[in-house]
């Protein structure tokens, strides 16, 4: 079902996209966990830790291209994701699990 994309999510990809780590963050719930490229990340400091890796290895933006909401409340958005990186573009689906307005869980997999 196509959704409309919840306030924290949009966030989300401003502060990537802007490179603010903070904001970035501040949109996870303390006990969040994030994966991506086969790595879990557990906590706003390792969620931080990550992102600024990803950041540093690659100059890229994330471009949101479609939502949809799936039973149970997660929020699936396909994202397009450009750098300097092999590969570039490529198609990822970031699945947002959220807690209370905040982002519980992201799990990102092509």
């Amino acid at each position: 079902m196509t959704a409309a994309m919840p306030e924290v999510v949009a966030r989300y990809y401003r502060a990537t996209n802007e490179r603010d780590h903070d904001t970035l963050v501040d949109c996870f719930t303390d006990d969040a966990i994030v994966s991506d490229e086969n790595r879990t990340h557990e906590g706003r400091a390792a969620i931080r830790a990550w992102r600024e890796r990803t950041g540093a290895a690659s100059d890229f933006t994330a471009e949101p291209e479609a939502v949809e909401e799936e039973a149970g409340g997660n929020v699936v958005v396909t994202t397009v994701v450009s750098g300097s990186f092999p590969g570039s573009p490529i198609r990822l689906r970031h699945r947002f699990t959220l807690h209370d307005g905040l982002i519980g869980a992201l799990d990102i997999r092509p």
